[in-house]
């Protein structure tokens, strides 16, 4: 008789543990699996993906169900210890069946299915995410009155739990993923990593800090005679070129030169035959405050890849193209026609000799550094706002922690500095 108790004592008690490590596991699984990898196999056709989705998204439904019946649980174990205890043991017994209870408790009903969870989470989640379930489900009355007692205690301790987390938070969950991403010296990783966090900085981003500045803006004088109109865009390499009239700023149209050599041809070479309103676009302008995801987006709509960039007075700034973009994202794109070069040449010494118009974002992208971008696109921008005035050659400053030496100023224009790096310094 007393051999069949504690055979059964002994079965009852490793059931109730195990019982107890597969519920306190599953909290483990279920809380830390990771969502976007659910949602890919959900979308696969994973019906267990979607279960565990399910519990995330009613998550406090899910904690309650997985606590209540891990407390039941654990309630189970000391009453059938001591009931065995008072019938069969003495008080040393008793001690000793209570400390080794505590022991395998410890370590099989917490420590070894929340390592196991965390070792495989997104299996160990598909694998409980059917029973947890159902258990919602069974115990929804109870855990809902247990869960508006929890709320009304917080609501009196002044603490609001309905409020939505800030729309940023997913963007920055998806950054902290993407820098957590290993690359280990990979330059092909590290590529990866870059492209991934440029994509998400293009809704941050306004078209001024990317577009072509109208200094730099190929345009030609709408006014000309078709002939010399003709030779410029022979001579220029760009798809897409702005004419103007009465002066450079006041753009008319858009001219591709795929169109203009076109109609060359169908007029067998006769320039005199072309009209040239015939040929030209309205010109699409865009305030500079646009984000780049937003042109992204309205480029693809309007199935253009060209546009200009005003100032909120409407005067032109520059423009951006559905390449520059891209370059955004991917880095520098060079094709037959490109310079190659980037305004930056690195040093020995590990400093850099950078032109004054050199994208801040370039060099950010380039050396991992953090230069601040929000109030200037540029290196030369950037110096001369943070010292409120146009330096001179061989002046020195320390900016955001960088060193940056004055080597070249043209007129009114920085042309050439030396930025040495914090770690260089």
């Amino acid at each position: 008789m007393i051999i069949m108790a504690c055979v059964l004592f002994v079965f009852g008690m490793l059931v109730a543990i195990a019982t107890a490590g597969f519920i306190s596991g599953s909290e483990t699984a279920v809380t830390s699996a990771s969502r976007n990898y659910l949602y890919h196999l959900a979308k696969k056709g994973d019906a267990r993906a979607r279960k565990v989705i399910l519990l995330q998204e009613n998550m406090s439904s899910s904690i309650g169900t997985i606590l209540v019946m891990n407390q039941f649980v654990l309630y189970l174990i000391p009453i059938g210890s001591t009931l065995f205890a008072v019938k069969y043991l003495s008080g040393a017994e008793t001690a000793v069946l209570q400390a080794v209870l505590a022991i395998l408790l410890a370590v099989y009903a917490e420590i070894f299915p929340k390592m196991l969870a965390i070792k495989f989470t997104v299996p160990f989640a598909l694998f409980v995410a059917p029973f947890i379930l159902g258990a919602v489900n069974f115990l929804r009355p109870a855990i809902s009155v247990l869960e508006s007692c929890a709320k009304f205690s917080l609501k009196l301790m002044g603490i609001k739990i309905d409020e939505k987390n800030p729309d940023d938070q997913a963007d920055e969950e998806l950054r902290g993923a993407i820098e957590m991403r290993r690359s280990d010296g990979d330059e092909e990783e590290a590529q990866k990593k870059s492209m991934l966090k440029s994509i998400l900085d293009l809704e941050e981003i306004s078209v001024s800090h990317t577009m072509v500045h109208r200094k730099n803006l190929r345009t030609i004088n709408a006014s000309l005679p078709i002939e010399k109109i003709a030779e410029e865009l022979g001579n220029c390499s760009f798809s897409r070129i702005p004419l103007w009239q009465d002066n450079p700023e006041n753009i008319v149209g858009i001219l591709k030169s795929k169109a203009f050599f076109r109609a060359l041809q169908l007029q067998n070479g006769n320039l005199e035959k072309i009209k040239i309103n015939n040929l030209i676009s309205p010109p699409w302008f865009i305030p500079e405050t646009t984000h780049l995801l937003d042109q992204l987006q309205n480029f693809r709509k309007k199935r253009e890849h060209f546009a200009l960039v005003v100032d909120e007075y409407g005067d032109l700034q520059g423009c951006i193209t559905l390449e520059d973009i891209l370059e955004e994202i991917v880095g520098e794109i060079v094709d037959e026609h490109d310079t190659l070069t980037n305004g930056i040449r690195v040093q020995p010494d590990g400093s850099a000799m950078v032109e004054g118009s050199t994208p801040i974002r370039d060099l950010n992208r380039q050396f991992d550094w953090n230069i601040p971008e929000e109030e200037a696109a540029t290196i030369a921008g950037y110096i001369m706002h943070e010292v409120r005035k146009i330096p001179d050659v061989g002046q020195i400053y320390v900016l955001s922690g960088f060193k940056i030496e004055i080597l070249r100023r043209q007129r009114n224009q920085i042309g050439l500095v030396r930025i040495t790096p914090p770690t260089k310094l």
